[in-house]
């Protein structure tokens, strides 16, 4: 039992020590990190020089960027909903256009669109993504959640599409809507279905009011018959007035009416609203650019003149360092 307990103090000893070197490690660590910000801190104090004259130069370069180099353009989106539509033909239709808008020459795009040179030369970019996929604030960098939620959106609203436009001038914004929406209905493939469907449809219209005039003039054949028998029954008769055999119960006629009315109006419904094209929202004109603020662009410069500070600050010291042992 007496030689238990020395074994016992040294599992304990050791114990403590492990704690103590752990304990030093995260010390180290945290006097390291001071030790790295305490750096960070100083060597602008000790190169003041330095770093004004970058922080400076910043303001200098960003200001003349945002003045007179860079082009402010304004951003808006639209939806676009047609059944005859899908992902791979926008997507290639929006490329093309974007590869005429990077042109020199804009008579490209002004054709394409059928729009005025002028209108055209102030498109910067189109893009286009599926409608609610900017919603979906994907927080996960996992491809696989995204690819599930990309086919899910596409399976739930496969022919909406929201197309973007980046232009310079914003007064083009309302030209510019309509030149896309022709250019996507006029499109031969879709144009072609877009006249069939309407074709049908007032087809439809048609034998559905026919067919409700002819229920009509049975309903007032079979109320008629109902009538006169009433009638002949309060005056004591005992004839029977037969009806023709191929005529089915009179619930079910006025039925089969209500059935032929509300298709004759989902069908006038579709005729005015045409969903197989529609737009669901439109261009909304910004008076603000959504390109980066003059004062956006200085703050960049700004930080990028105090890297670039802290990286010649670094080169010098290492410099010395290899003059030193060299």
């Amino acid at each position: 039992m007496e030689s238990q307990k020395p074994a016992d103090r040294a599992d304990e000893i050791d114990l403590g020590q492990l704690f103590t070197k752990i304990g030093g490690f995260f010390a180290s660590i945290w006097f390291a990190f001071m030790r790295f910000l305490a750096m960070i801190r100083r060597v602008p104090i000790e190169n003041k020089a330095t770093f004004l004259l970058l922080i400076a130069g910043a303001i200098v370069v960003g200001s003349l960027y945002a003045n007179l180099l860079k082009k402010k353009f304004y951003e808006t989106s639209m939806i676009l909903s047609s059944d005859y539509l899908n992902k791979r033909i926008v997507d290639n239709t929006i490329e093309k256009l974007n590869l005429l808008a990077r042109e020199k020459d804009s008579g490209g795009l002004a054709r394409v669109l059928r729009i005025p040179d002028s209108l055209a030369k102030n498109i910067l970019e189109l893009e286009v993504m599926k409608e609610q996929l900017k919603n979906a604030q994907l927080e996960s960098k996992n491809k696989d959640v995204i690819d599930q939620v990309i086919k899910r959106i596409e399976i739930e609203n496969r022919h909406a599409f929201e197309i973007t436009v980046r232009v310079y001038n914003p007064t083009i914004i309302r030209d510019l809507e309509n030149a896309l929406i022709l250019f996507f209905r006029d499109n031969d493939y879709v144009k072609k279905r877009i006249e069939i469907t309407k074709t049908n449809l007032l087809a439809k219209k048609q034998k559905l009011l026919k067919d409700r005039q002819k229920l009509d003039s049975l309903k007032e054949i079979i109320y008629s018959n109902y009538k006169s028998m009433a009638m002949q029954s309060r005056q004591g008769s005992n004839n029977v007035i037969l009806s023709d055999k191929a005529v089915t119960d009179p619930v079910q006629i006025y039925q089969q009416d209500i059935i032929a009315y509300n298709e004759l109006e989902s069908v006038n419904r579709d005729l005015y609203l045409q969903p197989d094209f529609e737009v669901v929202t439109r261009f909304t004109q910004f008076s603000e650019p959504s390109s980066a603020s003059q004062v956006k662009i200085i703050a960049i410069t700004i930080l990028g003149a105090i890297v670039l500070g802290y990286l010649i600050i670094a080169l010098s010291t290492f410099n010395q360092y290899l003059s030193r042992i060299g």
